[in-house]
């Protein structure tokens, strides 16, 4: 079970911060969304339920109201010098510790609206690939409807001839299709747009080369849609968010969208938000394998626990073990690339310089980043993780730091937390299932 802490309403200062992690570190049960105590059989001190025969003690917490203060301090001084007007963070240890909290404002103005770690929804951007595009290809490996070494022409008939016969989902999702990073999509209508994406030409062969391909997610979107047989979007409320409980996350919420931070604006100086920042995913309306879902903190997070829990959050299994494995595990011929996510070499020992094609030589990060200012980062040894959400493409006061400020954030996140693999408390190997 997960012990969550709706911290904050806004923009926290030190004392708000120590109380609010105060009681979520004094919390004997979990708490479940909406912030009411998860009721569970009295058990003696010391005894498991059922057999009276004593267990091992708890672990104690790793994220102490002091720690927290600490982790967050490097956020608070980009907001605080103006980089950017305010931020969602998360932070756990597996399923096991869960902390969303808000900072600062979604705009601005005097009125702006504090970050609210529940309800305020950010542009994920290019997060969208493992949120999105990539968890659905998994769900769908795991309902048996797609396998990650099938071509991709079995779902997309512009990949039957040629060279791209030979490109599978597997090849896309580790970016070593030799499909380009980017385009200028043509056409008038999304289907028109799509054809097009899928009409380019690879280079060099499929699993030769690494590069980071948005035009691959745009396919892989399609593709495991005409696999899912409706439209993804509904197909991932459906499997993915309504059952983890994450009800701010969605595509393409609007320009109404009042919880939406904004990411620019338009012409007429009115917000642009609720919409796409990224142009490519413009171009289809906003609903795109590479860029475009809309999500807050807390649904972030709860997502990362899940992954990092092996599949599971809160009673509830969204992928099984040998899947959520799959995830996170090192690819076959593959480089700095997992399943969408990406390795980040340990800043701690001389790996530090190896982020490159060839990956890290001890990859015990893996994480992403989107454009808009958002990213994830997971220490798969410690089962840490940290989520941070930013709209720093909004009317930036100051440089930002963004990826100095990611650096630190994780790092101070993990300094003094236990070794341990929680993906192995799954079961089984860390093998990957047949494609």
């Amino acid at each position: 079970m997960t012990r969550e802490s709706r911290a904050s309403k806004g923009s926290l200062r030190p004392g708000r911060i120590a109380a609010a992690a105060a009681v979520f570190l004094g919390m004997a049960a979990a708490i479940l969304v909406g912030g009411l105590p998860a009721i569970s059989p009295t058990v003696e001190e010391g005894e498991q339920a059922g057999t009276g025969v004593a267990s091992a003690p708890a672990p104690a917490p790793h994220f102490t109201p002091d720690r927290v203060e600490e982790v967050i301090e490097p956020v608070r001084e980009q907001i605080d010098a103006s980089a950017f007007a305010g931020a969602g963070v998360a932070l756990g240890v597996g399923g096991r510790e869960f902390m969303a909290l808000g900072l600062g404002h979604i705009g601005w103005t005097r009125n702006a609206p504090p970050v609210d770690p529940d309800s305020t929804m950010y542009d994920l951007a290019s997060l969208t690939k493992v949120l999105a595009t990539a968890s659905a290809v998994l769900l769908l490996v795991d309902e048996g409807r797609m396998k990650l070494d099938e071509p991709v022409s079995r779902y997309l008939p512009q990949f039957a001839t040629g060279p791209k016969s030979e490109v599978t989902i597997r090849h896309i999702l580790t970016h070593r299709s030799g499909l380009p990073a980017g385009t200028v999509l043509r056409g008038e209508t999304r289907s028109e747009r799509l054809d097009y994406a899928a009409s380019l030409p690879i280079y060099p062969p499929a699993g030769a080369h690494e590069e980071y391909s948005d035009v691959g997610f745009i396919l892989l979107w399609d593709a495991a849609e005409r696999a899912a047989g409706e439209p993804l979007t509904a197909y991932l409320q459906r499997k993915l968010y309504r059952p983890l409980g994450m009800t701010a996350t969605r595509f393409a919420p609007g320009l109404d969208c009042e919880p939406c931070a904004p990411t620019g604006r338009l012409r007429d100086q009115s917000l642009y938000r609720g919409r796409a920042f990224d142009p490519i995913a413009q171009q289809l309306d906003g609903i795109s394998g590479n860029a475009g879902l809309f999500s807050s903190a807390r649904d972030v997070g709860r997502f990362t626990a899940m992954v990092v829990n092996g599949g599971e959050l809160d009673g509830v299994r969204i992928f099984s073990p040998e899947i959520a494995r799959e995830f996170v595990a090192i690819q076959p011929s593959a480089g700095r690339f997992r399943i969408a996510w990406e390795e980040v070499c340990d800043r701690r020992s001389d790996d530090a310089d190896q982020e490159d094609e060839t990956g890290c030589r001890d990859p015990i990060v893996i994480g992403h980043t989107g454009w808009t200012g958002g990213s994830i980062r997971i220490d798969l040894d410690r089962g840490v993780w940290v989520v941070l959400l930013t709209n720093r493409t909004y009317e930036p006061r100051a440089p930002n730091r963004i990826q100095e400020v990611r650096r630190e954030l994780f790092a101070r996140a993990v300094k003094g937390a236990p070794m341990g693999r929680p993906l192995d408390d799954a079961g089984g190997d860390a093998t990957a299932p047949e494609g």
